[in-house]
């Protein structure tokens, strides 16, 4: 097992690791909220909003734990397009998410409004979005710079 030293880690690969950890603790923040008007209201975290979210964290997470295997000796062929995999699609799912939380998405156009309902995302959703896009756009940009296959190489085999 190779030594993990800090110094080596890109700041690309701190950005996908950091918004792997840091989606895990917005997970238990308020990605849904609700409240009643008179009686108090509530909120769900990820993991409480439905498949969409939460597997979108779990996605996050994964994708950090990815892009920092290589400082751990462990070899990932084709990381950059792994990594922007899984963050596009943690970034679509949160999207996807957002758009069909009732009171239409929490955009505040007002289905629920006029009923003394006030709903819709959360502190945790709003961040969780802005993760997903920091290390989606972070992978992309990783992707950009990997470098190519030598031509006429097999492209399967990098």
């Amino acid at each position: 097992m190779a030594e993990f030293d800090v110094k080596r880690v890109t700041p690309l690969e701190w950005a996908g690791g950091g918004a792997g950890v840091l989606a895990f603790i917005v997970s238990f923040f308020p990605w849904y909220s609700i409240d009643f008007e008179g009686f108090g209201g509530g909120s769900l975290s990820a993991w409480n909003t439905g498949f969409l979210a939460w597997f979108s964290v779990l996605l996050l997470m994964g994708a950090g734990v990815l892009v920092l295997m290589p400082h751990f000796g462990v070899e990932v062929a084709r990381l950059p397009l792994i990594w922007l995999s899984i963050a596009g699609a943690a970034t679509v799912f949160i999207l996807i998410r957002w758009l069909t939380l009732p009171d239409d998405g929490g955009l505040g156009l007002g289905l629920l409004g006029d009923a003394g309902v006030d709903a819709g995302a959360g502190f945790g959703l709003i961040v969780g979005l802005l993760l997903a896009i920091v290390s989606t756009a972070a992978a992309a940009l990783a992707f950009r710079t990997a470098p190519s296959p030598a031509p006429g190489a097999n492209p399967a085999a990098a």
